[in-house]
């Protein structure tokens, strides 16, 4: 599977976590947290590998009203990346500690994918407790759902 899909994939997967959220205002601050956290890491590494400073930190969180726009502005920045970076390209930056590390795109963009899945399953288990369903987030569910 390409990163594109990937990446598709989670934007969609993650507006509609936005969307139950907005649904259900009563959520646990948990689930607030997670969502913004994982938007804000995106922000993050999208900013590690373009060598710019991101003004996010990593556990600022967002206002509900603000997510579907932060949700696209990352991934159209990552899918802006796709476009334009080389995965084998390794990348310096800076940790939150300010610890310097080195990457290729390719090794960031998996970290990705599975920062959001794990932060998504955090997520849904925290709605099931208070009995709010969570969205279904299977990519062979999206996948048949879209014909891709």
């Amino acid at each position: 599977m390409n990163y594109l899909r990937q990446f598709q994939y989670n934007e969609e997967i993650i507006g509609r976590y936005i969307d139950v959220l907005n649904d259900h205002p009563e959520s646990p601050e948990m689930v607030k947290s997670q969502i913004s956290h994982l938007l804000n890491a995106l922000d993050m590494w999208v900013n590690r590998i373009e060598g710019s400073q991101s003004n996010t930190d990593v556990w600022q969180v967002h206002k509900p009203a603000q997510l579907h726009d932060l949700n696209q502005k990352c991934h159209n920045a990552i899918f802006h990346l796709l476009e334009i970076g080389n995965l084998r390209k390794l990348h310096t930056y800076e940790n939150s500690k300010g610890e310097t590390y080195r990457n290729t795109l390719d090794e960031v963009l998996t970290h990705l994918i599975i920062h959001s899945a794990h932060h998504r399953a955090q997520i849904s288990m925290a709605w099931s407790e208070v009995e709010i369903t969570p969205p279904v987030c299977d990519f062979i569910f999206w996948a048949r759902d879209k014909n891709r």
